[in-house]
């Protein structure tokens, strides 16, 4: 038994530039590929950018037209609001003045009808005594018009006054009025409306209101009283030192003085709200 031999292989030749593979290598791919995805992502943002730009000067451009519609329809309707607005204040005047000559006919017919009753209860003592408790009764309630010596003062906004400092507030009345109530004052008016217990003295926005009607600066205050002692106790008052520390601080401007007579009317909306038949 005989053994082959083993079969020899040859081996194959060697490239002649197999030495050079990193040149040519770096011949064929002179850039990283790490640049080339960063071009290729440099390149995808400048897209996304630009597409952005666009929509934004879209955006600008359709809200740039709604401002000028908008602008235009203000402008077109500004002449209609401005002349509904001043019919609005004429009809407000004159529901003001409707309602003043109201109460003035209420209060003139008011006094016809005591007349005619002081002339009924004047027959008889009797008669004459009722007479005098009701005109007591009608003076503390309001319902009569009151004539005497007594304190005028007037009260007024800081020259400069804005919307924070130096404006009366319905507070500052309040603290006046009470200030000549405990001073000894036995009727009060405001701008011509009496004080009575039933009348609020309250803010409306930027005014005040004196039994339900806006009154404007400057605030004319008559106070019926005995003029001897009435301006020492009204300023010791804590009415009293409540607006000297406004006159003090914030500029309001108030001056009081003492006159002989005085005209404090009669409250025009006091009704009669209880009644009962008295037998004899």
């Amino acid at each position: 038994m005989t053994q082959q031999a083993p079969e020899q292989t040859t081996p194959k030749p060697r490239r002649v530039d197999a030495s050079m593979s990193l040149l040519n290598n770096l011949m064929a791919h002179p850039l990283d590929e790490g640049y080339a995805v960063a071009a290729r992502s440099e390149s995808a943002s400048k897209q996304t950018r630009s597409r952005h730009r666009v929509m934004l000067v879209v955006a600008a451009a359709v809200l740039g037209f709604l401002l000028a519609v908008a602008a235009a329809q203000n402008y077109r309707s500004a002449p209609e609001a401005e002349k509904q607005r001043k019919e609005l204040i004429t009809r407000i005047n004159q529901a003001d003045n409707r309602l003043t000559e109201l109460r003035n006919n209420q209060s003139r017919l008011a006094d016809e009808v005591r007349r005619l009753q002081a002339s009924g209860l004047s027959n008889d003592s009797t008669g004459a005594a009722l007479q005098q408790k009701l005109d007591d009764l009608e003076l503390q309630t309001g319902a009569i018009a009151v004539t005497g010596p007594g304190i005028k003062a007037v009260i007024d906004d800081a020259k400069d006054a804005d919307a924070k400092e130096g404006r009366l507030l319905d507070v500052d009345l309040q603290q006046l009025v009470n200030g000549l109530w405990t001073s000894g004052a036995e009727a009060i008016s405001v701008n011509g409306h009496r004080i009575t217990s039933l009348t609020a003295i309250r803010g409306a926005g930027s005014a005040i209101t004196v039994d339900y009607s806006s009154l404007t600066p400057p605030y004319t205050v008559l106070a019926i009283g005995d003029t001897a002692t009435m301006p020492a106790r009204f300023a010791q008052s804590s009415g009293g030192q409540w607006v000297q520390y406004l006159v003090s601080n914030f500029d309001v401007r108030m001056t009081i003085t003492t006159e002989d007579s005085l005209l404090v009317p009669a409250d025009a909306t006091i009704a009669l709200r209880y009644a009962k038949v008295r037998t004899r």
